[in-house]
């Protein structure tokens, strides 16, 4: 995609002259940022497994499912701070617009005073242990989070794609590294929580340390406070439908099974949510990196969205039926042999690391990279409403079939097979039917 000039300010004119387009040392930065941060995701894993009490590892990995579904919801605040500074780069407004920085500053306390006050009602139920200490690591972790994607999103829209991949690279590298060394040390749960939400911290660093990351803090967007309030809320509404059905998934999977800690039951969803982890990776990351071009391609072929994503979504398959074949092959040993059950959890363990299992999760991750995909096409053609619909159906859906009378195990593989498909079917009608009234 073609990208416009971007202005810098007076102060900054030790910076490099702008780039009309994002050049290929740029891409790999970014492509390394986002592989630096799915590695660090899996690693986390790891390192919890093994540092932790078999009892803590499912206490854990809800945590980690929770901070990261509030996390993706706040997401959304980048993709409307990048609209805006750079809509303000390319047309300066007559009268200055609001600050994506202050205005995501008001949205995450608020954000964290919603989480604080629900939370008699569902903390007790997720989290049994130390729930004070993880409500309000939660509550401050929002706080400045909210920020950080702000940073990042004003960073993409004044075209300093270094900087954006300083944060997100450099945040995946401070959680693994702090995670590593509290569990080498420690290897409690508050520790390891504190670790994970410690890389929040990292635009204060920055702006402290960056006369770039200080320009950028403090971009100003198209329109007023108001304006930019309401889109960043509408930015967000969309982001925490598609957070629910990734990062939030284990919690839907905690919620209907009701395991208490410790138990067989317990260790069973532990180590499924391991395995859908570790499945998911191998083809988030490539994709991840593919939503750029694929926006490009999607935005010159809106009059034909079905004959457009068919190629896409074709690699996306041919990768997911390669990747299942292996985890049927090597997928149990592997598995086994990165989170290496203690003795109590052997049984529990074996249940999960099954071949058909593992290449059924492993294809589930295909089809859930579909619904990414044809999220990105609805998107690129301006289908906010089909977007929405499309992810918020996918994630009803795939709640409701998680309460089925099944095995867990049954009823998580038919969730992850029936929702996202359901959603990624709204999505190409949607497209088809746009496609056909604009003709």
């Amino acid at each position: 995609m073609v990208k416009q000039q971007s202005k810098e300010p007076p102060a900054s004119t030790d910076q490099p002259t702008p780039q009309t387009s994002i050049t290929r040392k740029e891409s790999s930065a970014i492509l390394g940022a986002s592989v630096l941060s799915a590695l660090s995701a899996f690693l986390a894993t790891v390192i919890a497994k093994h540092a932790l009490p078999s009892a803590d590892v499912p206490e854990f990995l809800v945590f980690w499912a929770l901070l990261f579904g509030i996390y993706g919801i706040i997401g959304g605040i980048a993709s409307e701070a990048t609209r805006a500074v750079g809509a303000a780069q390319l047309n300066p407004p007559a009268t200055p617009g609001a600050r994506p920085a202050v205005i995501a500053l008001g949205i995450g306390l608020g954000v964290a005073i919603i989480v604080t006050a629900t939370s008699g009602i569902w903390i007790h139920y997720f989290l049994s242990q130390d729930p004070q200490f993880t409500l309000v690591a939660i509550a401050l972790a929002t706080v400045l989070y909210a920020v950080q994607v702000a940073l990042s999103g004003n960073a993409a829209g004044q075209k300093k794609w270094y900087l954006m991949a300083t944060i997100n690279g450099g945040e995946a590298t401070w959680r693994f590294v702090s995670m590593l060394v509290v569990g080498l040390l420690a290897g409690y749960l508050w520790g390891l929580e504190a670790a994970v939400i410690s890389p929040a911290l990292l635009w204060i660093v920055l702006a402290i340390c960056s006369s770039h990351a200080r320009s950028a803090l403090g971009a100003r967007g198209d329109v007023p406070a108001k304006t930019l309030t309401i889109n960043t809320l509408i930015a967000m509404g969309s982001a925490g439908a598609s957070a629910a059905l990734t990062t939030g998934f284990p919690l839907m999977m905690k919620a209907t099974e009701g395991a208490s800690s410790g138990t067989h039951s317990d260790m069973v969803l532990g180590a499924l949510i391991l395995a859908i982890s570790i499945t998911r990776s191998p083809i988030m990351i490539p994709l991840q990196a593919f939503q750029g071009v694929a926006i490009s391609l999607f935005i010159k072929h809106q009059h034909r969205p079905l004959q457009a994503i068919a190629r896409p979504a074709g690699a996306l398959l041919g990768v997911g039926a390669i990747g299942a074949i292996a985890a049927y092959l090597i997928g149990p040993f592997l598995f086994l042999a990165i989170y290496h059950p203690k003795p109590e959890e052997t049984v529990a363990y074996q249940e999960v690391a099954q071949g058909h299992i593992l290449a059924l999760l492993t294809f589930a991750s295909a089809i859930m990279a579909l619904l990414v995909l044809s999220g990105t096409l609805v998107l690129a053609t301006n289908l906010h409403r089909i977007y929405i619909l499309g992810w918020v159906g996918a994630a009803c859906i795939s709640l409701g079939l998680l309460f089925l009378p099944l095995p867990l195990m049954v009823r998580v593989l038919i969730s992850l097979f029936v929702g996202p498909l359901s959603g990624f079917s709204i999505h190409l009608i949607g497209a088809w039917l746009n496609a056909r009234v604009s003709r």
